[in-house]
């Protein structure tokens, strides 16, 4: 018995080569020999994988095992795809839908997209619930093109027959692109609010911050002395109620028209950085620290 199938594909043929090595377990542990025929013209490496061998009598036939072989074979080239073609897949993508962004960005791009997909593909993701994960779906759509074909131009098998593998490449670099804009406007925003920091002159020198367990604040000078009653009304029209007010929102206002020397944070041994806390941060860098612990802290100083 002699089945063979054979590839054509722009990537490096010892990279398919040393794969097809470790796999085809079950193929192998029966007796048959497996082998690469390499032909390499122009941009294409054209590999024929072959199967060769008895079929002992028993459980198994012929066409069984060709089945098997192409059952594993369509894990093999879906395997290929996602390791070796999936970042020119996306780039490609990113090329047709932001050729007018800078290459800065473009790279940026890849990056986010090729790290959005590699989270989707994890046996973690929700996808595989519903969908048996990335791997699969297009191993199921490459097992229907074996079946009925011998010879497979890896490109155009991605191009022309895995349509919903495309969308998914098109919605992550859509993602991407988002979330890199979003970055850009938020960094563009800290840095005019540490701007603004920078060159207002304090009204406080020092604020003391620290969280109840209700994500309300409270604020105090050096002196101890209570100071957010002082900025917080301006904050609030009396037509709107308190509740439709962000509170993360007014501190951070209240923060930036003190625009103190030092912020110092206390309480914070089980606190998780909220948005806020993070902005903070971000504007105030070196002007803000951590208390090491104080009577308001509830832990030996």
């Amino acid at each position: 018995m002699f089945y063979s199938f054979s590839i054509a594909t722009a990537v490096d043929h010892k990279v398919i080569e040393e794969q097809f090595k470790d796999l085809f377990a079950w193929i192998k542990q029966r007796g048959y020999s497996l082998k690469i025929i390499n032909d390499s013209q122009a941009k294409n490496n054209i590999l024929s994988l072959c199967m060769e061998g008895e079929t002992p009598s028993g459980v198994f036939r012929d066409e069984d095992v060709i089945y098997i072989f192409k059952h594993q074979l369509s894990e093999f080239l879906a395997d290929h795809i996602l390791n070796y073609w999936e970042e020119k897949v996306v780039w490609k993508e990113i090329l047709r839908r932001y050729k007018k962004c800078n290459p800065k960005d473009r790279q940026v791009i890849l990056k986010k997209t090729t790290e959005l997909l590699k989270r989707c593909n994890s046996s973690e993701s929700l996808n595989l619930l519903f969908n048996f994960g990335r791997k699969n779906k297009i191993a199921h759509r490459v097992l229907e093109y074996i079946d009925e074909n011998n010879f497979v131009i890896v490109e155009g098998l991605i191009t022309f027959y895995l349509p919903e593998y495309l969308n998914e490449v098109r919605f992550a670099v859509e993602m991407a692109y988002e979330e890199m804009r979003n970055e850009k406007e938020y960094n563009e925003f800290v840095r005019l609010l540490r701007y603004f920091v920078d060159t207002q002159p304090p009204r406080t020198y020092e604020v003391n911050l620290m969280f109840d367990e209700k994500n309300g604040f409270t604020l105090w000078d050096g002196n101890g002395t209570r100071i957010e009653d002082n900025y917080i009304n301006g904050f609030f029209d009396e037509d709107i109620l308190l509740e439709e007010v962000n509170l993360d929102d007014v501190l951070i206002s209240i923060l930036i028209t003190i625009a103190p020397r030092w912020i110092i944070m206390h309480n914070t041994a089980d606190m998780v950085d909220t948005e806020s806390v993070l902005m903070i941060k971000e504007v105030f860098k070196d002007r803000f620290k951590v208390c090491r612990g104080c009577e308001r802290c509830c832990r030996p100083g």
